[in-house]
């Protein structure tokens, strides 16, 4: 299937809270494995979204790993090659965006601040893709959250 990427950057920040809303929660089973992750939205918000990863201590993000039991790794790139850091898990609960019943992958309070705080919501966009809205659960942030994409690998080559 082609990449939703192209579309997904010709959207406004606020267009995707209802893009979001109209795609269903993937089946939990079924997020296993590595997915490679990019930045969508708005030229701006690209720009920035790497910088202001290096600020939190995630660096050169390149995606997740899910494992069968519901536990999550971003995959970060160092000088030491690609490493593991900031632990998740996958909770099934109403999406903070749209009330629904969805996934959320939560980012374990032992993480350095700021990211007890944080939340992806996941929503499938077509196979092997995920929309998630990375949601701040403090401040004024929690009312604009921030989009990206995963895409399901078979392995972190390529990362």
């Amino acid at each position: 299937m082609d990449s939703p990427i192209d579309k997904l950057n010709q959207l406004s920040l606020f267009d995707f809270k209802g893009y979001f809303a109209s795609l269903e929660a993937p089946n939990p089973e079924s997020l296993r494995g590595f997915y490679k992750g990019y930045f969508v939205g708005p030229g701006w918000l690209r720009k920035l979204a790497q910088p202001l990863l290096t600020i939190t201590g995630m660096g050169d993000w390149r995606g997740k790993f899910m494992d069968s039991g519901g536990m999550i790794i971003n995959l970060v790139q160092t000088k030491h090659g690609l490493e593991q850091k900031l632990p998740m898990q996958l909770v099934e609960q109403d999406s903070l965006i749209d009330g629904r019943p969805g996934i959320a992958l939560c980012y374990e309070a032992s993480n350095r601040l700021p990211w007890p705080w944080v939340i992806d919501e996941m929503r499938s966009i077509q196979a092997d893709w995920l929309l998630g809205m990375t949601i701040v659960r403090r401040g004024p942030l929690v009312r604009l959250p921030l989009p990206f994409v995963l895409h399901s690998r078979d392995s972190a080559d390529g990362f």
